[in-house]
């Protein structure tokens, strides 16, 4: 669509009455003289006006406003990056005899050809993290760089100018991987640190256990929780009360004639494959257990962790 639609010859008619305007197109009347005279509104040149300018010729020029987009991926100031460019561009004929002066009327095709060229080399200076001031950089131009200037000297006017900038659709991938993996990596501290806290937790449980004697409890917790087992062996290895106290209810479970010496030595066998750093000497102990009653000996590859 270009702005100058029609020339036509003037034909003066004694009968008939100028064309009228319209609030979208604008007539402009020429004379030899390099006169113009404008109508626009709904108005309309009168026949005696019409006698007295001598125009013979006039420019029927629309007046509405045109858009003028482009949508590309330019390249930026970073290497191998890219800016998706949205730009809408509202014009329209203010004046509409300066453009019939001017000749130029296909001044929306003259952007058109040469706005993809500026947008380039505009994107150049631009890294790809600084697209908002980008945008900002053509907004301003097409309200006060010189061309503003050219197209009001034109009779042009730019009612509106719309830009939307974005990263590259390649380059918007790139960081939503980036994304996914730095949210993978905050998933994974956390649960590390869930499940430490949990192992910590359990640890505490188990220490207890094993200070109350209560090694069943210690067991079935120790099975479910390998980090708990883990933080309960350094305790045990760090802690030279705690050491003494699991010792201590170890011998008491070995010297209590109350509890079955079958029974015994499941508990000893199942506590030394989970918790192989109880430092009980049972070959002492069946030693000691030997001479006061020799039919309760316990059998001594438990402290070698078979």
């Amino acid at each position: 669509m270009q702005f100058i639609e029609d020339v036509n010859d003037v034909k003066f008619s004694f009968w008939e009455k100028p064309p009228a305007s319209s609030m979208t197109h604008a007539f402009v009347y020429v004379n030899n003289d390099n006169e113009y005279y404008a109508v626009k509104n709904g108005e309309r040149l009168s026949r005696s006006e019409l006698r007295i300018g001598k125009y013979n010729r006039v420019y029927t020029v629309n007046l509405q406003h045109q858009t003028i987009t482009y949508n590309e991926e330019v390249s930026s100031a970073t290497r191998g990056r890219r800016f998706s460019v949205n730009l809408s561009i509202d014009i329209a004929v203010e004046q509409p005899e300066r453009i019939v002066q001017q000749n130029a009327g296909e001044f929306r095709t003259i952007i058109n050809n040469n706005l993809p060229f500026w947008v380039e080399s505009e994107a150049r200076f631009f890294p790809i993290e600084e697209e908002l001031r980008f945008a900002r950089h053509i907004e301003e131009f097409f309200q006060s760089s010189p061309l503003v200037k050219v197209l009001r000297d034109a009779g042009i006017v730019v009612r509106n100018v719309r830009v939307l900038i974005r990263q590259g659709i390649r380059d918007q991938r790139h960081d939503e991987a980036i994304a996914d993996l730095d949210r993978n990596a905050e998933l994974s501290a956390y649960q590390e640190a869930h499940d430490l806290e949990e192992a910590r937790r359990i640890s505490a449980t188990i220490k207890e256990a094993l200070e109350a004697g209560d090694f069943i409890t210690a067991g079935k917790l120790g099975e479910k929780n390998e980090m708990a087992k883990r933080l309960v062996e350094s305790e045990f290895s760090q802690n030279q009360t705690f050491k003494s106290e699991v010792n201590k209810q170890l011998l008491n479970l070995i010297n209590d004639h109350t509890i079955d010496q079958f029974q015994a030595e499941q508990r000893l066998a199942k506590l030394k494959k989970l918790f192989p750093y109880l430092p009980v000497d049972l070959e002492k102990v069946n030693r000691k257990k030997q001479i006061s009653d020799p039919r309760r000996e316990l059998p001594s590859y438990l402290n070698k962790g078979d």
